[in-house]
């Protein structure tokens, strides 16, 4: 069952009104519980002449309005992760719309991307979009649809008026074998909202069928102090700003016409300096909280109120590596110390099980630090013993572990990944170390989709080519890639130049390129 939030605005559907399709390329059990979707899906219907509605992958008509993707005016993805590249490719061909953008005709819609997996490279959609929007939506998306024409050869000159929205065809990319020689196209620019602090950013669909199960998600904050030199989140998101208190408190209140629980989300949501008037609301609504993540070097004791009021039994922590040497250099500044610390600060809190999440294929990583990751799950583990002993049950630790994917506009930007021989090496060893320790868990994401991901990541248009290939003619991307004269194993293995061409330079982020540069090269002074 899908509950739809008063304080949204649903769609209401009128003749001559623009339809628009907001498409998420994933299965609804995901893209209901993106938050990126539920704002826009209320942000275009509370523009005048704006109806919108959903369409997730599966689907073969959309959510309300019963209708194919073809019957709207403008079909716009959403994307959040390199691989949706593949995915909407794949969606798009199912439902009958051919997936590269110039063997489309005008007799199809407009096809629009947008969303952070696409905004900060930009350059592999280019082969499939009509044109790309890039940054965030407060503000800018209202604008932009506001007296949006209906007639689709007016649609991307309206489209072009706006600084940060790409056009596709206008854009040329020269090669040189392997490396893009030059860009032809006018800059633009990644937009940020200045809205942020006071404009509300909720759930508007509440339903059991989410990966957050009858949760009222409410976004406290916008980038991250901390600044990992491989968080794209951190950098995106810059400046970092923060949602005023008084909309925070509108918004749990809202949240109790429908749930009892609000999920507490941004890239570094435990910073968020008025967690004391949080933690005072929630009492006097009644209300509990789950935050999506947790920082150890977040330092209100309010976290820890927050979780023991709301009864949360799971909590999850990123260490990253399983030492301070490695992840000092990453620019992750957060003692060993410090995570068990805050760790039996969690079970004493009332925490039950833990999350934790560390990364492999770092630079300058060797064997002794995937062997530390081993020892410090250990201690983690030796720490959570000690409470699940006491309350005479015992919990799980769940270990994630996730290949680095380089990401444009951080400082690993340049780096080229070990091969997968040497990955896959270092997953063995820590799989075996992991199997010695009871109560463990270990999740590892697929080396080949992560892999994939980091192709796509830094990719060229020619990637964007190689993934409809890809889709179309039933091939992996490996095979693909060199159709396209690329090599799978050098996109994601080389380091680039410092002068290198990068495929996303035409961009204007605001981050200076020799910043992210200088913050790269003191990775490897250790």
């Amino acid at each position: 069952m899908i509950e739809i939030v008063k304080s949204c605005n649903h769609l209401e559907v009128q003749p001559h009104n623009l339809q628009v399709c907001l498409v998420y390329p994933g299965p609804i059990k995901s893209g209901l519980s993106s938050l990126a979707i539920q704002n826009l899906y209320s942000l275009l219907n509370s523009v005048k002449g704006i109806s919108c509605d959903l369409f997730f992958s599966g689907d073969k008509q959309s959510l309300f309005l019963n209708r194919t993707l073809s019957q709207f005016d403008i079909v716009a993805f959403s994307i959040t992760y390199e691989n949706h590249l593949l995915d909407s490719i794949k969606l798009l061909k199912e439902n009958g719309i051919p997936p590269l953008r110039r063997n489309r005709g005008n007799d199809l819609p407009t096809i629009i991307a947008g969303g952070i997996g696409v905004f900060y490279n930009p350059s592999p959609f280019l082969p499939i979009f009509d044109c790309i929007y890039l940054g965030e939506s407060e503000g800018k998306v209202e604008e932009i649809f506001r007296n949006f024409p209906k007639k689709r050869e007016k649609q991307l000159e309206h489209l072009n008026n706006f600084s940060n929205v790409i056009i596709s065809e206008n854009y040329e990319f020269e090669y040189e074998g392997e490396l893009v020689k030059k860009i032809k196209g006018e800059r633009k620019q990644i937009f940020r909202s200045r809205l942020f602090s006071s404009y509300p950013s909720h759930s508007c669909f509440i339903s059991d069928e989410t990966e957050f199960k009858n949760m009222y998600l409410i976004e406290l904050n916008r980038g991250c102090y901390q600044m990992c030199k491989f968080c794209v989140a951190a950098y995106m998101g810059l400046p970092y700003r923060e949602k005023n208190i008084d909309v925070v408190e509108r918004e749990i209140s809202d949240a109790k016409n429908y749930t009892e629980t609000v999920g507490l989300i941004g890239a570094g949501v435990t910073d968020y300096s008025k967690l004391d008037r949080v933690y005072e609301i929630l009492k006097e609504q009644d209300m509990k909280a789950s935050f999506s993540s947790l920082k150890a070097s977040s330092s209100s004791e309010y976290i820890f109120k927050i979780i023991e009021i709301s009864k949360q039994k799971t909590a999850t922590i990123a260490p990253e590596t399983g030492n301070e040497r490695l992840r000092f250099l990453i620019n992750k500044t957060v003692k060993d110390k410090e995570y068990f610390n805050f760790c039996e600060k969690l079970l004493s809190s009332g925490i039950q099980n833990l999350k934790l999440y560390f990364l492999i294929g770092l630079p300058e990583e060797n064997l002794q630090d995937i062997e530390s990751i081993a020892e410090m799950v250990s201690e983690f583990r030796r720490i959570a013993l000690t409470y699940w002993k006491l309350r005479k049950k015992i919990g799980k630790i769940t270990v994630s572990v996730n290949p680095l994917i380089p990401k444009p506009f951080t400082p690993f930007q340049w780096y080229g990944l070990p091969r997968r021989p040497e990955i896959e090496r270092k997953i063995r060893l820590l799989k075996k170390l992991l199997s010695k320790i009871p109560n463990v868990n270990l999740s590892i994401e697929s080396l080949k989709l992560a892999l994939t991901q980091s192709v796509i990541s830094r990719g060229d248009p020619r990637v964007g080519e190689a993934a409809a290939i890809s889709i179309i003619e039933g091939i992996n991307m490996k095979r693909a890639l060199k159709e396209v004269r690329l090599d799978f194993d050098s996109l994601y293995s080389r380091e680039r130049g410092k002068e290198e061409v990068l495929p996303w330079d035409f961009i204007d982020s605001g981050i200076d390129k020799k910043t992210l540069w200088n913050q790269y090269i003191k990775t490897f002074k250790s």
